[in-house]
């Protein structure tokens, strides 16, 4: 069978925009509330909170640019797309998990797999997705 590609995302995101909103008086929860799970910020708390924040919003853009849309002009909400660690000592070690409409979406499309990378430095995560079908 021939596979090809259905979407690609990639997205970059600057570490200290998170640093300053886990740091300021309200923390990040009305921004987290809005964008991640209950299941992705108690994860995300763990450890390396200033990591796992901007990765899980970078995936989530990804995502988004993979299926072609922006969270202003589809029906995919943020928390329809999760980013969860599985082992908080190995940040490769991570699932993605679809519901709501992004996973419609990824039906419909014909996507069989997903295929995914991090990577950060000190200044910045960069998420990259690419839907296989």
């Amino acid at each position: 069978m021939i596979e090809k590609v259905a979407g690609c995302g990639i997205d970059i995101e600057e570490r200290n925009r998170f640093r300053r909103k886990l740091s300021s008086p309200e923390g990040i929860s009305a921004f987290a509330e809005m964008v991640y799970t209950r299941e992705e910020i108690d994860s995300y708390r763990d450890s390396e909170t200033d990591l796992k924040f901007p990765l899980g919003f970078s995936c989530k853009e990804a995502f988004f640019k993979a299926f072609g849309v922006s969270w202003m002009n589809s029906n995919i909400s943020w928390k329809d797309l999760e980013l969860l660690f599985m082992d908080e000592n190995n940040i490769y070690n991570y699932r993605i998990r679809l519901s709501g409409y992004a996973k419609e979406l990824y039906k419909k499309m014909k996507c069989r797999r997903m295929d995914s990378q991090i990577e950060f430095t000190d200044e910045f995560v960069v998420f990259q997705v690419v839907l296989v079908s």
